[in-house]
């Protein structure tokens, strides 16, 4: 698909919260099937587990309990089978939507198709699934039954090198995105794992990361980045120019505001409180976009999903002034 030639950005105003404690705590990450069912993948907390909510915030149930020791990535595909990967097994575990195991793949070791924490997952243009290899510091690429395909990366700070890759996604025109944890950056590699560009650097200004966590890209090329050290999620341009940020505007979901309307202690608890940093983001972990230009953060210190939706015109070259040198904008 082309890339729109300039975007007029009218604002990415918050949307909704979905989940709560009881529910989606410590929400890692989340895909989504049909009828409105919305997967959370859980760590830690309650349990390690997919807690299926819907549109609604109604709870749905659990799959996977027991199963997982410490999950990282999730995925669901056309026929709604869901696939989780496990750091602490080194294992993709692959569950229906009713919750029956289908089957896993992987093991431990750093030949190829073995895993040494696997994390972040993504579905390729092919439907191969792309995944961060973390402590083999590399990307692997499988066939949804694990076969392995392909792999690029080695250990290192240079470009085109990996330390600790965490979160991954491949955009509409294949190319693949790796948020380096520990070289506080996000690359971006050719289907065959040839380096492009990079992102960012260490810091916690505009632009920089404390130990970035996940990656997104939608249709009209804007990069989305966790910056989890720094409690926010970082939006770029597809040339990697930093463009804003977002520090979290939640309000109470329907499930949070049901539980806290049954609870006259955490009433008024509520009634007393400083409200400014409960609507904030702590701890991001996992960012998505969807083809409605809405963006998902699993807010995991919060238990919950923000949303946000996008606001912005496709212009073409005609439609807007050439590149400016000193760019200054009020605001008309």
């Amino acid at each position: 698909m082309a890339r729109p030639y300039a975007l007029l950005r009218s604002g990415f105003p918050y949307y909704m919260t979905l989940g709560m404690r009881r529910v989606t705590s410590n929400a890692v990450d989340i895909a989504f099937g049909k009828n409105e069912r919305v997967y959370v993948l859980t760590r830690g907390g309650l349990g390690n587990e997919i807690r299926c909510i819907n549109w609604a915030d109604d709870n749905l149930g659990t799959i996977g309990t027991g199963t997982f020791q410490w999950p990282s990535g999730l995925l669901c595909d056309d026929d709604e089978m869901l696939y989780v990967s496990d750091e602490a097994h080194n294992k993709v575990f692959i569950f229906d939507k009713d919750g029956a195991q289908q089957a896993s793949w992987g093991e431990e070791g750093s030949g190829e198709g073995q895993f040494n924490r696997p994390t972040g997952m993504s579905f390729d243009n092919d439907g191969n699934i792309v995944l961060s290899d973390t402590l083999n510091h590399r990307i692997q690429t499988y066939t949804k039954n694990g076969k392995f395909l392909s792999q690029f990366g080695e250990f290192g700070d240079g470009k085109g090198q990996l330390n600790m890759p965490w979160g991954v996604t491949v955009d509409d025109q294949g190319d693949i995105y790796v948020a380096d944890w520990r070289n506080d950056r996000v690359q971006k590699f050719t289907p065959d794992g040839q380096f492009l560009m990079e992102v960012g650097g260490p810091g916690n200004d505009k632009g920089e990361f404390d130990r970035p966590t996940s990656v997104a890209v939608d249709s009209d090329g804007d990069i989305y980045v966790c910056d989890w050290g720094n409690d926010r999620v970082q939006l770029f341009d597809d040339e990697g120019r930093f463009v804003e940020q977002f520090l979290g505007d939640a309000n109470l979901s329907r499930s949070a505001r049901e539980y806290t309307l049954a609870n006259p202690v955490t009433l008024r608890l509520r009634e007393m409180a400083d409200l400014e940093a409960t609507k904030r983001l702590r701890a991001p972990l996992t960012v998505r976009v969807d083809d409605e230009n809405r963006l998902y953060i699993t807010d995991f210190g919060s238990h919950r999903i923000q949303i946000y939706k996008k606001e912005a015109y496709q212009l073409n070259e005609r439609e807007i002034a050439p590149p400016l040198r000193n760019p200054v904008l009020f605001t008309t």
